[in-house]
C-alpha cells in the first residue's frame, strides 16, 4: 500500500462543484459535508468561514483526475497526492483593477471593502497580493520562499503584443547596391525598421501552432552617401548628388505600412514558461521566461500609410534640412515571406519583399528594389 498526500486537500473545494445538484449542511465546527447522489460523501474542514471563501482558489476537477490516475486498479486505504510549492492546483486569478464599476471579460473591478487577493501583470512580471496579510507581513520578520517550476500553455489561443526592431536594406535584381558603389547604396547602421504587433498564438496540435494578427511599420531607408538627395522625378525615383556648395549630412527615405501577418510556427516547448517565484506572506511575486527553441516561416502583407524624404545639410556654414511627402511612385501593396527562430527568451526575424519596393519601371534607373529586414523581436 503506497504512502501518499492527504485526500482533505483535494477535497477542499468540492462544496462549489457539487452546490447545484446537492444538499450541503455546515456545523457550528466550520465543517462541511456534501452528500452525492450515490450516497458518497465529501467532507471539508477549514478554520474559519474566511480559509472556506479561499477555497474557491482550487480546482477540484484537477484534484479529481489526479486522484484517479494515482489510483490506478490498485486497493489503497489512504493516499497523499504530492504538492510541492502549494500552487499545483490554484486556478489563474483574474486581473484585478481598483476602482468603481462592474467586472469586464477576465478583469475585476472592486472596492476597498472587498479585496481579496489582487494580480497585476505586467509583461514578463506578475505580482499577487492577498491585503488581509499586508500588516501581519511586516509586524514579524519577513520570512521569504523561492522556488521555480515550468507553467504549460493552457489556453487554445493566447493575445499578446511585441516590438520588432531591425535593420533595412535592398537588393537590386539580387545583388547589393553597395557591391557596384549605387548612389541608392544604403547604409544598414541607422536604416531602422520598428513594428509594434497586437498578436495571437493559436495552439493547433503538438508543438505546431499559428502566429497570426497584424500591427503598423515604419520603414526607413539612410543612404550610404549623405550627398545624395532622393527626389520624385516626372517618371522615376531619382538619387541626385547635391550641388555645390551644399554639404549633404543625412539623406533617407522612410515608409510608413499597416500590416497582417501569418506564421506557422513549431514550438518544441509547446508554448511553455519557466517561472521563477518569490513568495512572502501577504505577496507572490513571479517573472516569466519563454523555454525550448521556436521556428516558423510564413507570409505578410501590408498597405503604406505615408512616405517621405529627409535631406540634412549644410549650406555656407549654416545647417538646414529639406523634407517632402509623397508617394515617391513606392507601392501601395506589399507582400513578403517572414522567418522566425527562437530560444528561451531570444527571437530573432527576416522578412523579404518579394514585390518591387517601387512601382514596376518607376524604380531609379529602372532598377527593381526588394526590400529586406533582419532584426530582434522584444
Amino acid at each position: 500500500m503506497k504512502k501518499v498526500v492527504t485526500i482533505c486537500t483535494i477535497l477542499l473545494m468540492g462544496f462549489g462543484t457539487a452546490m447545484a445538484n446537492n444538499e450541503m449542511i455546515t456545523d457550528p465546527a466550520d465543517t462541511v459535508v456534501i452528500e452525492l447522489e450515490n450516497g458518497s460523501k465529501i467532507i471539508i474542514y477549514t478554520k474559519n468561514r474566511i480559509e472556506l471563501k479561499k477555497l474557491q482558489a482550487y480546482n477540484i476537477n484537477e484534484m479529481v483526475r489526479d486522484l484517479n490516475n494515482s489510483l490506478g486498479d490498485n486497493e489503497v486505504e489512504f493516499m497523499e497526492l504530492e504538492n510541492g510549492d502549494g500552487e499545483r492546483y490554484l486556478i489563474d486569478s483574474p486581473t484585478v483593477l481598483f476602482g468603481k464599476g462592474d467586472g469586464e471579460g477576465d478583469t475585476v473591478v472592486i472596492d476597498e471593502e472587498s479585496l481579496d487577493n489582487i494580480r497585476i501583470r505586467i509583461g514578463g512580471m506578475e505580482l499577487n497580493l492577498d491585503p488581509n496579510e499586508i500588516e501581519d507581513e511586516f509586524d514579524e520578520e519577513l520570512e521569504l520562499k523561492k522556488y521555480s517550476y515550468v507553467q504549460e500553455e493552457t489556453d487554445r489561443t493566447r493575445h499578446f503584443f511585441n516590438l520588432d526592431i531591425g535593420s533595412n536594406n535592398w537588393l537590386a535584381e539580387g545583388s547589393s547596391p553597395s557591391e557596384t558603389d549605387a548612389p541608392y547604396a544604403v547604409k544598414p547602421w541607422g536604416s531602422w525598421y520598428v513594428g509594434l504587433n497586437w498578436l495571437n498564438k493559436t495552439w493547433i496540435g503538438g508543438p505546431v501552432f499559428l502566429e497570426w494578427g497584424g500591427g503598423v511599420s515604419w520603414y526607413n531607408w539612410k543612404l550610404e552617401d549623405p550627398d545624395i538627395q532622393i527626389l520624385k522625378g516626372d517618371t522615376q525615383i531619382e538619387f541626385v548628388e547635391a550641388p555645390n556648395p551644399i554639404s549633404g549630412q543625412k539623406s533617407k527615405l522612410s515608409a510608413t505600412y499597416i500590416n497582417v501577418s501569418f506564421v506557422p510556427m513549431l514550438d518544441f516547448s509547446k508554448g511553455a514558461k519557466r517561472v521563477k517565484a518569490t513568495a512572502g506572506k501577504s505577496f507572490t511575486f513571479k517573472t516569466y521566461r519563454k523555454s525550448g527553441f521556436r521556428i516558423g516561416a510564413g507570409v505578410y502583407a501590408g498597405y503604406r500609410m505615408g512616405s517621405k524624404t529627409k535631406f540634412v545639410f549644410k549650406e555656407d556654414g549654416n545647417n538646414d534640412k529639406a523634407k517632402e511627402s509623397d508617394h515617391f511612385y513606392l507601392q501601395n501593396f506589399r507582400y513578403g515571406v517572414r522567418g522566425q527562430l527562437g530560444f528561451r527568451s531570444f527571437d530573432m526575424f527576416v522578412m523579404y519583399d518579394l514585390n518591387e519596393v517601387f512601382v514596376s519601371g518607376r524604380g531609379p534607373d529602372g532598377v527593381a528594389l526588394n526590400a529586406f529586414t533582419i532584426g530582434v523581436t522584444l
